[in-house]
C-alpha cells in the first residue's frame, strides 16, 4: 500500500472532517444560541403621538424609551428595567417604578417597551448622551444596552 491514498482512506478522512465540523456546529448551537438573549436599546427625547390624545398619559413630555427584544430561542420573563447612573451618584442604578412593572414574558422575537419621563432623571445628572439601560430577568440576570467597557467609559466610571 505504500504512499498511495486509497479511496477508503480518502473517504475516512472526509467523514472525520465533516463529522468534526458538524459536532462543532452543534456545540455552538446548544451553548451559544439556545439560551435567553435580550437586546436592550435606549432612546431619549421620545414622544408619544398624538400628544393631545386622551389615552396618551404622557402628553407632550419627553420620554426615555427602553426596548427589550428577545433575540434568543428561549422565552424570558423580565422583572425590572432601569438606567445606570453616572459616577458620583449615591445610587448606582435608577430602577423604573417597580410597582408599575409586572412580569413580562418574552418569547422568541417579541419585544417590550418601558417608558420613563425624561424630566425625572435630568436632575439626577443623566443626559441623553449618557443613557445606559438594563433589564433584569426572573433569574436575576442583567441585560445591558452597552458592553462592560463601553458603559463604564460612557458614564465616566473609569477614566
Amino acid at each position: 500500500m505504500g504512499d498511495k491514498l486509497t479511496l477508503t482512506t480518502i473517504l475516512a478522512i472526509w467523514g472525520a472532517v465533516i463529522s468534526t465540523i458538524l459536532a462543532l456546529l452543534k456545540v455552538k448551537e446548544v451553548y451559544r444560541e439556545d439560551k435567553p438573549r435580550i437586546k436592550v436599546t435606549v432612546v431619549g427625547g421620545y414622544y408619544v403621538l398624538p400628544k393631545n390624545h386622551p389615552q396618551n398619559p404622557y402628553g407632550d413630555k419627553p420620554l426615555v424609551s427602553i426596548t427589550a427584544v428577545n433575540i434568543g430561542r428561549r422565552p424570558v420573563t423580565l422583572k425590572k428595567a432601569g438606567l445606570l447612573m453616572p459616577r458620583g451618584q449615591k445610587k448606582k442604578k435608577y430602577l423604573l417604578n417597580v410597582d408599575s412593572i409586572t412580569s413580562i414574558d418574552l418569547t422568541e422575537g417579541k419585544s417590550h417597551d418601558y417608558y420613563l419621563l425624561e424630566d425625572k432623571i435630568k436632575n439626577k445628572g443623566l443626559t441623553p448622551d449618557k443613557y445606559v439601560a438594563f433589564v433584569i430577568d426572573a433569574a436575576g440576570k442583567y441585560y445591558w444596552s452597552l458592553g462592560v467597557f463601553k458603559r463604564f467609559l460612557k458614564l465616566h466610571r473609569i477614566k
